[in-house]
C-alpha cells in the first residue's frame, strides 16, 4: 500500500484492493476502518460503504465491480419502529437522551417521552472557562487566543471554535437544562462571571429539589434563585465571598423559594444577619446562618425563645458574633442562657465544647446545644428532640441543663 493515496482514492478498483488488504491482515473491522482512512483519507468512503466491502471481500465475494444500485436503501436510525426505538431509549442514561433529541423531531418525540431526571448538574462559569458535569460526565469550554476549545466525554481530541467561550458552551448545555419535565436532584452554580445571563441558561420555572448558588452579586443571585420552582426546592444554598455591602441581601427573604423551602443555608461573607432576621426562618425545618449582635446577653435568650416557636424546625447551625474587639465565646453565650460554666482545666483528650439543654415549656421536647469555640466567634448547633430528664439536681428557673 505504498502507492500515492492521491491516486488510490481516485480508482474505485485500487480503493477495493486496500479493503482486501484489510481483510487479509484479520484485524478488527474498527481497527481497519481506521487505518485505511489513515491510508487513503478521512473523507473518502464513509463507514458503512467500508463495511458493506470488508465483509463481501471477507465471505470470498471478489467482484469488484459489483453494481450496489439494485441493493435496497440501507436501514438507518429513523427506520427503528417505534417500539423498538422507545426499547432502546428506557435504557439510556439522561446525556445520551439528549444526543437524540437532536436527531430528527420523530426521534426527540420518542426521547421525550421519557422526562430527563439528573441526579446533579454542576456548572461553573469564570471569564476563561465554563465546565459542567451532567452526572458523572464533564464538559468543558476554554477560552483561547482566538476563540475556545471544547471538549466532551469520551473525546481525545478537542473541538475550537471562533466563538467566545460561553456561547460556545451555551449550545450544548442550553437545550440540555431547557428539555421538557426535566427534573434535577441537585443543581450548582458557581458564578465568577456575571456576564451570563439567566434566560440564556436555564427556562424559568426550572425543576431542582436542591440548590446551591456561589456568586459575586447578589443581584445575579436573586435571578438565577428565583428561576426555581417554589415548592418543588426544598434546600437552598447561597454562597458569597465577595459580596458588596451595600447589595440588599435582604431580598432573598422575599422570594417565593425561600418562603417555600425546608433548609437554607447562607454564607454570606462580609454581611451577617441580625437576630431579629431570625424571624424570618420560622417555617425552616433546619437552616445555617451567621448572626451578628450588638448586644449578645440580650440577644441570645431572644435567638432560643425565638426557635422554641419555630413549628417546623428540627435543627440549625449558628455562626455567632457577639461584637466588641475579643469577640465572643461559648461561655459566654452559655453564660447569657444562665447556664453554669465549667470551672477548671480539660481532661486529656476532651475537646473545647459545651451541651446545654433546654425544656420547651409545655412539652416533652428541648433544645439541645452544642457550643464551640470558633476563634472571635461561637459554633452554635441546636437541635429539637423528646426530652429525657436526667438525674435530679437544683437548676435555677428558665435556666438551661448542662448535659
Amino acid at each position: 500500500m505504498e502507492m500515492s493515496s492521491d491516486i488510490i482514492k481516485d480508482n474505485h478498483h485500487y480503493l477495493k484492493v486496500c479493503i482486501l488488504y484489510e481483510v487479509r491482515r484479520k484485524k478488527p473491522i474498527f481497527d481497519s476502518y481506521r487505518n485505511f482512512c489513515k491510508t487513503v483519507g478521512q473523507d473518502v468512503m464513509e463507514y458503512p460503504d467500508f463495511e458493506f466491502w470488508y465483509y463481501r471481500l471477507y465471505h470470498g465475494q471478489m467482484d469488484l465491480d459489483y453494481d450496489r444500485s439494485a441493493d435496497p436503501k440501507p436501514k438507518t436510525l429513523v427506520d427503528i419502529p417505534v417500539v423498538l426505538m422507545t426499547k432502546i431509549t428506557r435504557y439510556l442514561d439522561p446525556v445520551e437522551r439528549t444526543y437524540l433529541r437532536s436527531m430528527n423531531h420523530a426521534i426527540k418525540e420518542v426521547a421525550d417521552t421519557f422526562p430527563p431526571a439528573f441526579e446533579k448538574i454542576e456548572i461553573t462559569v469564570t471569564d476563561s472557562s465554563l465546565y459542567w458535569h451532567l452526572n458523572n460526565k464533564r464538559f468543558s469550554c476554554y477560552k483561547e487566543d482566538s476563540g475556545c476549545s471544547l471538549r466532551k466525554p469520551n473525546t481525545l481530541k478537542a473541538e475550537k471554535s471562533e466563538e467566545c467561550h460561553i456561547k460556545k458552551s451555551l449550545e450544548y448545555l442550553a437545550p440540555v437544562l431547557k428539555m421538557p419535565n426535566i427534573q434535577v436532584n441537585h443543581l450548582s452554580l458557581h458564578l465568577c462571571e456575571e456576564t451570563l445571563n439567566r434566560d440564556d441558561l436555564l427556562p424559568a420555572p426550572f425543576n431542582a429539589k436542591s440548590v446551591r448558588i456561589y456568586g459575586i452579586n447578589m443581584n445575579k443571585i436573586i435571578q438565577f434563585l428565583s428561576a426555581m420552582t417554589p415548592g418543588h426546592l426544598e434546600s437552598i444554598s447561597l454562597d458569597s465571598t465577595f459580596l458588596d455591602r451595600r447589595q440588599n441581601f435582604r431580598l432573598i427573604f422575599e422570594t417565593d423559594q425561600f418562603k417555600q423551602a425546608k433548609s437554607v443555608k447562607l454564607k454570606l461573607y462580609r454581611v451577617a444577619l441580625r437576630v431579629r432576621d431570625l424571624a424570618k426562618f420560622s417555617h425552616l425545618k433546619s437552616f445555617k446562618c451567621e448572626l451578628i449582635s450588638d448586644n449578645a446577653f440580650e440577644d441570645v435568650p431572644r435567638i432560643r425563645d425565638m426557635i422554641i416557636t419555630f413549628e417546623e424546625f428540627k435543627s440549625c447551625e449558628l455562626i455567632f458574633f457577639g461584637g466588641g474587639p475579643d469577640g465572643f465565646s461559648m461561655g459566654q453565650f452559655a453564660g447569657a442562657l444562665g447556664a453554669e460554666i465549667p470551672i477548671g482545666p480539660l481532661k486529656e483528650g476532651e475537646q473545647l465544647t459545651m451541651n446545654l439543654r433546654y425544656r420547651i415549656p409545655g412539652t416533652n421536647q428541648c433544645l439541645k446545644f452544642k457550643l464551640k469555640n470558633g476563634g472571635y466567634r461561637c459554633i452554635v448547633n441546636i437541635v429539637k428532640t423528646l426530652y429525657h430528664p436526667g438525674p435530679k439536681k437544683r437548676v435555677r428557673k428558665g435556666a438551661p441543663e448542662n448535659s
